[in-house]
């Protein structure tokens, strides 16, 4: 099946299924992007006379063929945001698969990116925000907090194919084929009824799934990581999305833009495996901060906070029409050189309050924060206080965080 209805995989289910195919082959890239790999073969061979012309493929394209991301490359990255980030090189493989897995399993999300990115509109497991299928209270939370949007939009499972069969339905013919239907998350199925309860976050309220279908050979490094969460829960996928969290943009594509979206995201992805490396947010460290008397009983320099760069503040103003209705001012600020600014909607994020602003104002990198504790406490408090108020305290808490 080609075509940009080749995209419909309720469709292309029921044509699998109900038609009598041994076989139904649908590309990663069935629409106007698949043409970019018919012209490079028909650049490469449409014009030959020569008899002894090759075959094209002998197997189907790997969907993997978008550029390659260089260790160099996601060093570069990691720096950019290491104010934001603490980064672990995890060469060990199983190590870093058991970190995944007890991550998911835990009810965490966990964004992964790996390898040349998929060509055609389905993440398939080298851009790909992954959770535990088992837990139905994750599809809001991801659509409505990681992704941002409606929350009833379905998720796809990636599915071991070795054990597709026990889960869907998927036809006659599907065994033949080692139940590999859906290598491009192309194909619905329902889910085996004795199943539904056991995976909710991928069984939308009809009892489909548009499912991938994963084997060692296509995709190695994917499944032996399904195949460590199988071991552990006893079910043999994965619930997987599109690793995108900022509004209007796509799939990530460099290190910089997995970066970029994982802090985006802002904690609700607990962790980003980026190649060999570990990446989780960089908690605020409260005693550097304030500056931690050490055994000795010298202090270690306190922290300087300092923001991302430039800020620029604006402010708008809403009102109902009824007399005497107080104007409901928001503030907004604009720090362009931050990781997450987005352009596409201007960067503009709204402060939680006017000491959120203050202090971001004072956050140059020449003021501590005993400092700015002080100056802060003094403008509510004239008078000189022997210990710290239930208000300063309240104060110095909203500070901190």
């Amino acid at each position: 099946l080609a075509g940009g209805v080749a995209l419909n995989s309720v469709l292309n289910g029921r044509l699998s299924r109900e038609l009598g195919f041994d076989n139904t082959f649908i590309p990663p890239y069935p629409g106007d992007d698949g043409i970019a790999v018919g012209c490079c073969a028909y650049a490469l061979f449409g014009d030959s006379d020569n008899a002894e012309m090759p075959n094209l493929w002998n197997e189907t394209l790997s969907p993997y063929l978008g550029p390659m991301p260089t260790d160099v490359s996601m060093k570069e990255a990691t720096e950019w945001a290491s104010p934001w980030i603490e980064v672990d090189a995890i060469r060990d493989e199983k190590e870093r698969i058991d970190m995944m897995v007890e991550e998911i399993a835990s009810g965490g999300v966990i964004a992964l990116y790996g390898g040349r990115s998929e060509l055609g509109p389905r993440a398939l497991g080298h851009r790909s925000i992954l959770a535990d299928p088992r837990k139905k209270g994750l599809v809001r939370f991801i659509n409505e907090f990681v992704k941002k949007r409606e929350s009833f939009r379905p998720f796809a499972p990636s599915a071991l194919a070795e054990y597709a069969g026990d889960w869907f339905d998927l036809g006659e013919h599907a065994e033949a084929s080692g139940y590999n239907v859906s290598p491009y998350m192309s194909i619905t199925a329902q889910v085996k009824e004795s199943k539904r309860d056991l995976i909710p976050a991928v069984t939308h309220v009809d009892g489909s799934s548009r499912l991938q279908t994963v084997t060692p050979e296509a995709e190695p490094f994917y499944h032996r990581l399904i195949s460590a969460f199988y071991k552990a829960t006893g079910v043999p996928m994965v619930l997987n999305t599109s690793f995108n969290t900022l509004k209007s943009e796509p799939i990530v594509e460099t290190p910089r833009n997995a970066i970029r979206s994982f802090l985006s995201s802002m904690g609700t992805i607990e962790m980003l495996v980026m190649g060999d490396y570990v990446i989780k947010r960089k908690p605020a460290d409260i005693r550097k901060l304030l500056g931690e008397e050490q055994k000795s009983g010298l202090m270690t320099r306190p922290s300087f906070p300092k923001r991302a760069g430039s800020a620029n503040y604006k402010t708008t103003f809403s009102a109902s029409l009824g007399d005497g209705e107080d104007l409901d001012p928001v503030t907004l600020v604009q720090i362009p050189d931050r990781p997450m600014h987005n352009e596409k909607d201007g960067g503009w994020f709204e402060l939680l309050d006017d000491l959120e602003g203050q202090l971001l104002g004072v956050c140059d990198g020449s003021v501590g924060v005993s400092d700015i504790m002080t100056q802060f406490a003094a403008m509510e408090e004239e008078e000189n206080f022997e210990k710290i108020s239930e208000q300063d305290q309240i104060l110095l808490e909203n500070i901190l965080r």
